[in-house]
């Protein structure tokens, strides 16, 4: 028989460094009331010495560092690749690989093996692969840097979602038709002027929305910074000013100064051999006249917002990118869809424009706090109420997700459009329908390959990468779609989505909502 007995005082006092913090967690998880007398009876300086073990015991292990340091394959030019090496640089991870884009570097075996759509940035971390600028910022910062993404703080992590993923589909586009022409990277637009005010447009609505304060989280830096400012201090080259005509706001100038202020690795903005983007674009017009000081800006601080469990996510039952969101609010147990009449305007409305100023669906709202984005909306939904979907401690799983989500909205996507969109009737047809499935059939390949070796995105988990695929693959695979198209969608894609619909209940939303449903809606059109 084995006989358990309490340490006596003495006991704790012959311990070695490593028992007593082994005993202090334990004493901290149970609680118990007689080890805690014990400890009271210790001499003060031991007692002390084991308080502080147990608090070291509590607290969060430190950002875990790579045996190799990280590998951001990418030039110094790009903008999208910048901000990823500006952070590994930041936060001591690793730093720039070079990779000779002119040279077809990009194409070859070995780095299409680290990443098939051939895109920098790409990030190698160890054994660990991934691409797209976005998702490789959230990874680091998870990883290297939190508190650039405070993942405790979801409300937070969802602002910083939602100002990244806006600027990627509501400015970037703008910004390539003044800013890549003046660098090389694309043919100039046929109205520069035009072209400049549209620009400056976009950049005023965000910068309205995200930057009341010095940073888009206030006074505190995050990722979203690191996104955001090589673009605009692409912008604010002397050269791009000559060259585009477009002037860039004071506004602008002035986060970038802040910002660079604050990060000593934005060095690589400026130097980097003479390829950094402000030597680029001074090739390009040596004689540029440098720009007048910006006015000083006055900082005020985001709103201050409250989350109560109610989530809402506005939207309608047909559209793809809602149905992910709406799924996943019903799994989680936090809310539902309301519908917002996009046919009578309600998206329109001063009360939507507060929320979501691009007016586009689905926008979350839980209490005081508003956001939209589909990827960013199914990542605040599940750090708040369905971690395990999302789960934090595993970056490398998060960076997987992320990666799989944003390279299906940026090579899928698009596909996706000219033949389902087709069918519901929310585009016209493409020059070739027949072109068209062929090239939407290859990115599924490719996507489904690179991410569903298992049942799931993350093997046989669930994850919000899959809220956010199956909609879109559900739709794709409808009878109506084919009878429309011709378009039929491989087994490995019915299979997934199969698996989906038998692991979350709430996935009956895609089949049944009123007759608005994706199905249901698909079934109507293919009988007109």
């Amino acid at each position: 028989r084995v006989v358990i007995r309490r340490p006596s005082s003495r006991h704790f006092l012959a311990m070695g460094s490593g028992a007593s913090k082994g005993l202090c967690t334990a004493i901290a998880a149970t609680g118990d009331e007689e080890l805690k007398d014990l400890m009271l009876a210790l001499p003060e300086a031991e007692r002390n010495k084991l308080l502080s073990s147990i608090v070291k015991a509590k607290a969060p292990p430190p950002p875990k560092k790579s045996a190799e340091p990280v590998k951001v394959f990418a030039v110094p030019p790009s903008q999208n690749a910048v901000g990823p090496v500006m952070l590994a640089m930041d936060s001591g991870a690793g730093a720039m690989e070079f990779i000779d884009l002119q040279s077809g570097a990009q194409l070859k075996p070995e780095f299409l093996a680290l990443n098939p759509y051939h895109h920098v940035p790409t990030l190698q971390d160890g054994d660990f692969l991934m691409g797209e600028g976005t998702a490789i910022l959230r990874y680091l910062a998870i990883k290297f840097k939190p508190e650039y993404y405070p993942v405790s703080d979801p409300t937070t992590c969802g602002r910083i979602d939602y100002a990244m993923d806006t600027f990627s589909n509501e400015v970037y586009s703008k910004h390539t038709s003044v800013v890549y022409p003046v660098m090389g990277f694309s043919a100039p637009p046929e109205d520069k002027e035009a072209a400049a005010k549209a620009y400056g447009d976009a950049i005023d609505t965000w910068t309205k929305h995200f930057l009341q304060g010095k940073f888009v989280c206030g006074d505190k830096l995050s990722i979203a910074d690191f996104k955001v400012v090589p673009f605009f201090f692409a912008a604010m080259q002397p050269a791009c000013v000559k060259l585009s005509g477009f002037k860039p706001s004071d506004r602008t100038r002035v986060y970038v100064d802040d910002f660079c202020a604050a990060v000593a690795a934005c060095g690589f903005m400026k130097e980097s051999g003479g390829f950094a983007i402000a030597e680029f674009m001074a090739s390009k017009a040596p004689d540029a006249e440098k720009l007048d000081a910006p006015a000083a800006a006055t900082y005020g601080a985001p709103p201050e917002v409250k989350a109560e469990g109610k989530v809402k996510i506005l939207g309608m039952p047909p559209s793809q990118g809602v149905a992910g969101a709406a799924m996943l609010a019903m799994d989680a147990g936090a809310g539902e869809m309301e519908m917002c009449d996009l046919m009578s305007g309600a998206h329109k409305t001063p009360e939507f424009l507060a929320m979501n100023p691009w007016h586009h669906v689905p926008t979350l709202k839980d209490g005081t706090f508003a956001m939209g984005e589909s990827c960013a909306v199914l990542r605040y939904v599940a750090l708040k109420y369905k971690p395990e979907y999302y789960p934090v401690a595993d970056p490398a799983s998060c960076g997987k997700i992320d990666f799989a989500m944003d390279s299906f909205g940026s090579e899928v996507y698009k596909k996706h459009v000219d033949v389902v969109y087709v069918t519901m009737g929310f585009s016209g047809p493409p020059a070739d329908q027949d072109a068209a499935n062929k090239a939407y059939t290859e990115a599924l390949d490719v996507w489904a390959t690179l991410f569903l070796k298992g049942k799931f995105v993350t093997g046989d988990k669930v994850s919000i990468a899959d809220f956010k695929a199956v909609p879109f693959l559900f739709a794709a695979m409808q009878p109506g779609v084919e009878k429309k198209t011709g378009f039929k969608v491989a087994d490995r894609i019915k299979t997934y989505c199969e698996d989906f619909m038998a692991a979350v209940p709430s996935s009956t939303f895609l089949k049944e909502a009123g007759g608005f449903s994706i199905a249901e809606m698909i079934a109507k059109k293919a009988e007109e």
